[in-house]
């Protein structure tokens, strides 16, 4: 009730207390504003005529605010009862429009209907949200239910738990694959009962950690099979659940069985140790009797003297570079051997790079018509590493930039130093390396152009094993087209001194 006589509120507050309401009684439009920011009203009985802001402004206000817009309002007024002025009363959001003076009963029968219609649009608001909470339930239910259903025809394990570790939800992958009923499926002492007995004090420890620390678990373990027995081995994820604040509220693990791939695995691990041990057992087998050949073939050009005739001369050299090349192969398998082994050991020293450098190139001149090799090479680089196996290193990097360099190869060798480190380049104008087999030619037995060029597809896998073994690194790079060769990088520790550069 707005109204800036005294009298008059007292007089309305009168006529509608028997209506047994809560009123409540404004002096000025300011005031009424305020008490609707704070409170919701089923009506608004409104003066017109107010010092300051009159009815008509405080109405207009009223209408701006969304939480008001709404609220009736009954204008009371004792004067202009024009019909314009009536229209400009409704303009302003009049509901309706009483004219002092006015017949107690008719005001109050108004007020009631519209406290009656304010209540009543309550109820069906209440209805409206109970209805609604009703709805949100049951499509609750009914997600919940298409998500176990979801989950249960799924391959995988699955149990959800609550924040302190108790299952809550086992599916029914792991109800079928352990035999249990949905209540043992619950139960955590049946659970440990599947898990295999040299993996259940790994897997409790690993479960400890992540309540604790709330992070997420990966681990393999085996589960026993119900219907057989066996224990199978599986993939377990366990992730949190959070809450908007980001609070643990939960924890969702699937397992995954990954037995058969672990089986081949390890048939595919048995194989390949199996040929590495045949391969090494072969190595050793062959080197006696390649020493024993390497003698006999020097000893036989030695006792022929300088008059031995063409044709046999050719024949011992032939027979003597022959079983240095088998002797090389047995020595790379036998390299191949202690690097998977972790034997193969180093002798470090002070190595000369430049010098060796030299030595490798020198190595294979004279070289056939329309190859040559570059060395851009500064002086006094020095490393403290094993000389001999870096001889290995750039001599299998050069041998094969020749060999997969057909016609006039030119190649092209450079070292450089980079922050402490040496950084040493070969360079080809080759067939170049096919996409796809840059990550695959440091393995072994790899060979990127297949057998057509020979060598058993070991000397890259050897040199990264030695490059690695100084705590270096060696990789390649290549467009893959023939004609654009490839670049082979080998990057090594040390403390080399720089003095002036020369080529050769």
């Amino acid at each position: 009730m707005v109204d800036d006589h005294p009298a008059n509120l007292l007089a309305l507050e009168a006529i509608l207390e028997p209506l047994g309401q809560r009123l409540v009684k404004a002096s000025s439009g300011p005031e009424a504003l305020r008490w609707l920011l704070r409170e919701d009203f089923a009506l608004i009985l409104l003066d017109v005529q107010m010092p300051g802001v009159d009815g008509f402004e405080t109405a207009r206000l009223i209408r701006q605010r969304q939480r008001t817009r709404y609220t009736p309002i009954i204008f009371l007024t004792a004067t202009n009862r024009d019909e314009a002025h009536l229209v400009h009363g409704y303009a302003m959001g009049a509901a309706d429009y009483v004219v002092k003076p006015f017949h107690p009963d008719v005001l109050r029968w108004k007020v009631e209907a519209f406290v009656a219609l304010y209540r009543q649009q309550q109820r069906l608001q209440q209805q409206e949200a109970a209805l609604w909470e009703r709805e949100r339930h049951i499509l609750e239910r009914q997600s919940e239910l298409r998500f176990r259903r979801l989950v249960d025809s799924m391959p995988q394990l699955v149990w959800a738990l609550l924040v302190d570790g108790t299952i809550s939800y086992a599916n029914r992958g792991w109800l079928d694959y352990a035999g249990l009923t949905p209540e043992q499926g619950r139960r955590w002492e049946e659970y440990q009962r599947c898990v295999h007995p040299e993996d259940l004090p790994r897997v409790r420890k690993a479960w400890d950690a992540s309540l604790h620390t709330g992070r997420p678990l990966e681990q393999e373990y085996r589960l026993r099979r119900a219907r057989d027995g066996e224990y199978r081995w599986f993939l377990a994820r366990t992730l949190p659940e959070r809450d908007e604040e980001g609070r643990i509220v939960g924890w969702i693990s699937t397992a995954t069985d990954i037995d058969d791939a672990r089986r081949a695995v390890e048939t595919l691990q048995a194989a390949s140790e199996a040929k590495d041990m045949f391969l090494t057992m072969a190595a050793h087998e062959l080197r006696t009797p390649l020493q024993a050949a390497r003698s006999y073939a020097h000893l036989a050009k030695v006792k022929a003297g300088e008059q031995v005739e063409p044709g046999l001369e050719r024949a011992l050299t032939g027979v003597h570079r022959s079983v240095n090349r088998m002797a090389r192969l047995v020595e790379n398998l036998m390299d191949v051997g202690r690097l998977q082994r972790g034997e193969l050991h180093l002798e470090p020293g002070e190595v000369d790079l430049t010098a060796l450098l030299r030595e490798v190139v020198e190595h294979f001149q004279p070289l056939t018509e329309g190859q040559r090799i570059e060395l851009d090479v500064p002086r006094g680089l020095v490393l403290h590493a094993d000389r001999d196996r870096l001889d290995q290193v750039f001599t299998n990097l050069v041998a094969n930039a020749l060999r997969y360099s057909p016609g006039e190869a030119h190649l092209r060798l450079t070292a450089r130093e980079e922050a402490g480190q040496v950084h040493v380049e070969v360079t080809d104008r080759g067939l170049g390396i096919p996409p796809g087999q840059l990550e695959h030619v440091f393995e072994r037995f790899s060979r990127a152009h297949g057998i057509s060029y020979g060598g058993l597809g070991l000397g890259l896998a050897i040199s990264r094993g030695i490059v690695e073994q100084h705590g270096g690194r060696i990789w390649a790079e290549s467009p893959g087209r023939a004609g654009q060769g490839s670049t082979f990088h080998v990057v090594l520790p040390g403390a080399p001194r720089q003095s002036d550069a020369a080529s050769g």
